[in-house]
């Protein structure tokens, strides 16, 4: 049966990405929010086969995948919760090819069904703590804007791009135009206390 899947390679010494770190806290919530979607954990020193196999160089990287494993659509390295979550969205959204399920990688399915899938039971109000957290902290300068810097939808978030950049300044986005995130537009509004967009981060706190 075709399916969706998230692998997740985490490993111990990495705490970010460990039960309970700030990284495996979006992860549960994405697999929370994205119920069509199999999130699983695999521990990539202790699969060197599995993580060989999809190139696994650092921790965290995630393999977005369907087929049952045996076509990568997309990969993720890195503490980069924005990323993540826009890739997943975009994952949910996949139409599936004729092709899709037909070549599957060697052992590839046996492997990611055999690893820990990640655990669905918080709240969606917690859930949605959780990723609202992990994206403000995502980056030390967070930018919260419509469009991305590449493609702003809105004058203002291209102004503070272009500020941002001309500065020299390194910063992180996230796109709250986005159709499958419109729990995080709201939710950081209320969070937040601030009704507009483009808002921006620093070290997790709203500075305008």
């Amino acid at each position: 049966q075709s399916q969706k899947a998230v692998v997740f390679f985490w490993a111990p010494w990495h705490e970010p990405s460990s039960p309970g770190g700030h990284i495996d806290s979006v992860v549960t919530s994405l697999a929370e929010l994205q119920p069509t979607i199999q999130f699983y954990r695999c521990e990539a020193e202790a699969a060197p086969d599995l993580s060989m196999h999809y190139n696994v160089t650092v921790v965290p990287t995630f393999v977005l995948c369907v087929g049952s494993g045996s076509k990568v659509v997309d990969k993720i390295e890195g503490e980069d919760a924005a990323n993540l979550t826009q890739a997943v969205s975009k994952l949910e959204s996949y139409v599936f090819e004729e092709a899709d399920d037909v070549t599957h990688a060697p052992d590839t399915a046996a492997a990611i069904s055999g690893d820990e899938e990640v655990s669905k039971s918080k709240s969606a109000e917690e859930l949605l703590e959780d990723r609202m957290e992990s994206l403000i902290h995502a980056s030390k300068v967070m930018l919260f804007m419509k469009g991305t810097p590449t493609a702003p939808r809105c004058g203002f978030s291209r102004q503070v791009v272009e500020i941002l950049q001309e500065s020299g300044i390194e910063f992180g986005s996230f796109d709250i135009l986005g159709p499958n995130d419109q729990d995080v537009r709201q939710g950081l509004k209320i969070k937040s206390d601030w009704p507009t967009y483009p808002q921006i981060y620093v070290s997790g706190e709203l500075v305008g």
